[in-house]
């Protein structure tokens, strides 16, 4: 079952000026798709990435940006191969439910990389 659409917050790890800004995450058929508008000091993040091209997902927490900040660690290849690792956060404004969007998220994440035959350590660090 796929998740909902939401909105989501970058945190870095692509070759790209600015972090910590919310976008838009979804998925169509075989493509997980996550969108940043350019920001002030940023540059527009537009990301496709087929779930063939996922290596592994993992969890990490960051308190740096409050206590209760779960980050996750997409790495993936791109065209030419190159790997880069995505760090976001999927958001919702009630703890609980924000709590329910992540694990919904991860564990989806997580079947559709073991599917394609990648292990994906379940590290919840």
């Amino acid at each position: 079952m796929t998740p909902r659409p939401c909105y989501a917050y970058y945190y870095g790890g692509l070759p790209f000026k600015g972090s910590r800004r919310r976008g838009r995450l979804w998925v169509t058929e075989d493509v997980l798709h996550f969108d940043v508008p350019e920001g002030k000091k940023g540059e527009r993040i537009d990301l496709e990435i087929p779930f063939s091209k996922m290596g592994k997902i993992l969890l990490t927490r960051d308190n740096y940006y409050g206590s209760d900040t779960v980050l996750f660690n997409l790495t993936f290849r791109d065209q030419i191969e190159n790997s880069f690792t995505v760090r976001f956060a999927p958001i919702a404004l009630i703890p609980r439910r924000r709590i329910a969007l992540q694990r919904e998220w991860f564990d989806y994440l997580a079947e559709v990389i073991n599917a394609f035959g990648s292990a994906s350590p379940l590290s919840t660090k």
